[in-house]
């Protein structure tokens, strides 16, 4: 099931409101709201994009995806933002964007879920084509 993102209310609250509700059984589902804040999330790249913006022409963004304990135990899923000059092995529950600027070309590289869900995810017959190559790719001995 698939949880919509509500603009009543935060992203966090929206996270924490699912992870109760579904007592945090299924970690796909929260990660599948937070990646819907896709507005925020984006806001957050373009920025990073701007204040990189004349410095270098080309580099990437990884960005972390983070899991903080807060109030009641619950943890608090949120991104942070790193510009680098050279491209990092691939991990777990992190994207990476490929910008250059004289090109005005942004494009993700690959974005990867939680350890622990990747195995679920290749079990599913529904599941995006480019996702099951990004897990394959991760996984391959």
């Amino acid at each position: 099931m698939q949880s919509e993102f509500r603009k009543d209310k935060t992203l966090g609250t929206q996270v924490l409101e699912t992870q109760s509700e579904h007592e945090r059984s299924s970690p796909v589902e929260a990660m599948e709201l937070a990646h819907e804040g896709g507005k925020s999330y984006m806001k957050e790249l373009i920025e990073t994009i701007a204040s990189n913006r004349g410095l270098v022409d080309e580099y990437y963004i990884q960005v972390f995806c983070t899991k903080e304990r807060m109030f009641h135990s619950r943890p608090v899923i949120y991104f942070r933002f790193c510009s680098r000059l050279t491209a990092p092995a691939m991990h777990a529950e992190q994207d990476l964007w490929y910008v250059n600027n004289s090109l005005d070309k942004l494009e993700l590289l690959w974005s990867l879920p939680q350890e622990e869900m990747m195995d679920v995810l290749l079990a599913d017959p529904d599941i995006d084509p480019q996702l099951e190559n990004w897990i394959k790719f991760y996984k391959k001995p």
